[in-house]
């Protein structure tokens, strides 16, 4: 009698049906620690933006001409693929730039598009914001009110 080697179909889906369960149950467990993981480096990449704007406002005398992609800081690279960096005067509606010499500024990090956080992991979070003042907020869509609540900023900045 011949003896057989190898597995039999059946052998193989079990064994693919239970690395299939597995991979769900620690999928997300993997992309919560990670999406904090940028939203800690996207607010510590926030206050680095904010020095270099002050920095540039001392030495040219005005904000104007301050583009926070152009700033120099490696962190907006590295963050790239998941934040668009942006800065503009409180309000401002097209966060292009921040033009004139506007009394108040505020730097923004808003999440790319495809970048969207996962479900289980804060999803009011859409933007963390930075003022002038040193006043920490957050947007829960790409474009609205900043929220300045203690219980939202706590959720978000960490």
């Amino acid at each position: 009698m011949r003896r057989r080697t190898g597995f039999t179909l059946l052998e193989m889906l079990v064994v693919l049906t239970i690395i299939a369960i597995l991979a769900t149950l620690a999928v997300p467990g993997y992309l919560q620690p990670v999406e904090r993981v940028r939203s800690v480096q996207a607010g510590a990449c926030l206050l680095e933006v904010a020095g270099r704007l002050e920095r540039h406002r001392l030495r040219e005398g005005s904000y104007a001409g301050f583009a926070p992609m152009e700033s120099g800081a490696a962190c907006i690279a590295s963050l790239s693929p998941a934040y668009v960096f942006e800065a503009g005067v409180p309000d401002e509606a097209d966060w292009v730039a921040v033009t004139a010499d506007p009394i108040a500024w505020q730097l923004r990090a808003r999440l790319r598009g495809d970048a969207t956080p996962a479900a289980s992991a804060a999803p009011a979070c859409m933007a963390l914001v930075y003022r002038d003042n040193g006043q920490r907020g957050v947007m829960p869509v790409s474009s609205g009110p900043v929220l300045t609540d203690s219980a939202s900023i706590r959720a978000c900045w960490r």
